[in-house]
């Protein structure tokens, strides 16, 4: 399918000094690959569980999912189990299944070559972030990576991770923008104050991005909505 003109932001984009990047759903397809997984992760945990209950996790710490399930369906497992599973859940996906996004690499390029900086700043933990940068050769690429494990569990939709990646990239948050894919992430970026660009990737069609400044159909319409040149 070609890709869609880049829409206009609700509100122009201010002088962005840095981009920060979510990693799952927006540089990799692994939001998908996680509700493929449902039915060897979910299901036998949680026999209520309903695909519509996915737009509620999505953008999730590993713990804070387990301690969403365990609230709203009182689970028999340990946290410990629970995230040990899903840390070889995660394996398998990561490491085997995930894909880049169509266009990240040259969107990295126009970033770079225009002389701004690039941050991530994830829930997942350290180690899941490592699998695909390791995989994909992405490494290089990032002034700053901020995981679940640098803000102390703190994760989206809680402001830490953003507050942390714009510090290390040494720009004020309000000179920065924000890449996400779920309501949580919208969330976190505008309480840090960043600008937000939320993505539809196909498979996030149930999530809230009333808070993004900017809705975007690809990666590639990050350069043009951020007057990247």
């Amino acid at each position: 399918m070609p890709n869609q003109a880049a829409p206009k932001p609700r509100k122009s984009a201010p002088r962005i000094c840095a981009v920060v990047f979510d990693m799952d759903g927006v540089m990799v397809d692994s939001e998908l690959q996680w509700k493929l997984a449902e039915k060897e992760f979910l299901l036998h945990r949680v026999p209520k569980w309903r695909p519509e209950d996915y737009q509620r996790v999505t953008g999730l710490s590993p713990a804070a999912l387990y301690d969403f399930l365990n609230e709203a369906y009182g689970l028999t497992e340990s946290r410990e189990s629970f995230l040990r599973d899903c840390g070889r859940l995660a394996e398998a996906i990561y490491k085997n299944r995930v894909t880049l996004a169509e266009g990240l690499l040259q969107t990295f390029e126009n970033v770079k070559k225009s002389g701004r900086p690039l941050g991530i700043a994830s829930s997942s933990p350290r180690d899941w972030i490592s699998m695909v940068l390791e995989r994909f050769e992405l490494a290089g690429w990032f002034d700053a990576v901020v995981s679940a494990d640098d803000v102390g569990g703190r994760t989206k939709p809680l402001p830490d991770s953003y507050l942390a990646a714009c510090s290390r990239l040494g720009f004020e948050p309000d000179s920065c923008a924000a890449v996400e894919d779920s309501r949580v992430g919208v969330l976190a970026a505008k309480s840090a104050g960043l600008f937000c660009l939320a993505l539809r990737n196909g498979a996030n069609e149930d999530q809230d991005f009333s808070a993004a400044d900017a809705e975007i159909a690809s990666v590639r319409d990050v350069s043009e909505v951020l007057q990247i040149r």
